[in-house]
């Protein structure tokens, strides 16, 4: 296996219990069952009425909104910050907008946070800067239409459990509050209990990042610089970064499944149909970049 397939997705399989698929406006409940283990849900119905009961481990969490706080970090790193900052946040100021995004904390410390795919399904993600790409449950991908099975495009994930082979789907658009990112990679995970997934890279990655821990926001801006010329509102490095990107991987993955072929493996059509998965991402881009008036030198494959 080479190199390029050594996804890493860090937290899915960190939990011995399910994990919550919470909803802001109804909060989040933890109850106990009669072995002592922990039950995380969105929906009191789901929890039995006999552990209802506060001195049974019942406990209802409610999300808060936060205030503003700004960003500071670095391209794709996680910087937190227990000290409340002012915003510079400035609407409606294309290119240069940053976007504050409240968060729910869980009992286990991490976040969670409202998800808008495709303008129309939402869900409730955890976030994970340490997660390559955005992953949602099967429950979620069949409400959006999507359906996998063993002859979909897939792609092997190193995970703490062992590496795990996963179905990819393209999404035209993933919005969280008001930033909005399209041609979004995501993998389908089968294995998540009651979690909706994760809020990885695929995404993240268009922005700096920072959580406010004292106040439970996220802070995204956008890279580059203010002032930077910008097409469709992405800068240059922008546009460069997902051309050759795209191109790297129909490459790689071109390579990979014609070594795999001549060794028999039986995952080798799989891996083709990942090379269709980006060429057809590479079609949306140039449709895209045509739209914004994209500069051919900026349109490189190399």
């Amino acid at each position: 296996m080479t190199r390029y397939f050594k996804y890493v997705i860090l937290g899915v399989f960190l939990f011995s219990g399910a994990f919550p698929s919470v909803v802001a406006e109804a909060g989040m409940y933890t109850w106990k069952d009669s072995k002592g283990k922990t039950h995380f849900t969105d929906s009191l119905h789901k929890i039995p009425l006999k552990f209802r009961k506060r001195d049974q481990g019942f406990k209802k969490y409610k999300s808060a909104r936060p205030a503003l706080g700004s960003p500071t970090a670095r391209p794709g790193k996680l910087s937190l910050s227990r000290k409340p900052v002012r915003s510079s946040y400035t609407p409606g100021k294309l290119g240069n907008q940053e976007f504050v995004i409240p968060l729910i904390q869980t009992p286990g410390g991490n976040f969670m946070v409202e998800v808008l795919f495709d303008n129309r399904v939402k869900a409730m993600l955890m976030v994970d800067t340490g997660a390559s790409l955005v992953t949602i449950s099967e429950k979620i991908a069949k409400q959006l239409g999507y359906r996998t099975n063993s002859r979909s495009a897939e792609i092997p994930f190193t995970t703490a459990g062992g590496m795990v082979w996963m179905p990819m789907v393209a999404f035209n658009s993933v919005q969280v509050g008001g930033a909005k990112v399209e041609m979004v990679e995501a993998s389908v995970n089968n294995k998540m209990g009651e979690m909706d997934g994760l809020l990885g890279m695929s995404f993240l990655g268009d922005y700096r990042v920072e959580m406010d821990t004292a106040r439970s926001q996220m802070i995204l801006k956008p890279l580059g610089k203010p002032g930077d010329t910008r097409w469709g509102g992405k800068s240059a490095f922008w546009w460069k970064n997902r051309y050759s990107g795209y191109a790297a991987k129909i490459r790689n993955f071109r390579l990979e499944a014609k070594k795999m072929e001549i060794a028999g493996h039986s995952k080798a059509s799989n891996i083709k149909k990942m090379v269709v998965f980006y060429k057809d991402l590479q079609k949306k881009l140039d449709k895209k970049a045509a739209r914004a008036g994209v500069p051919d030198a900026l349109r490189t494959t190399q």
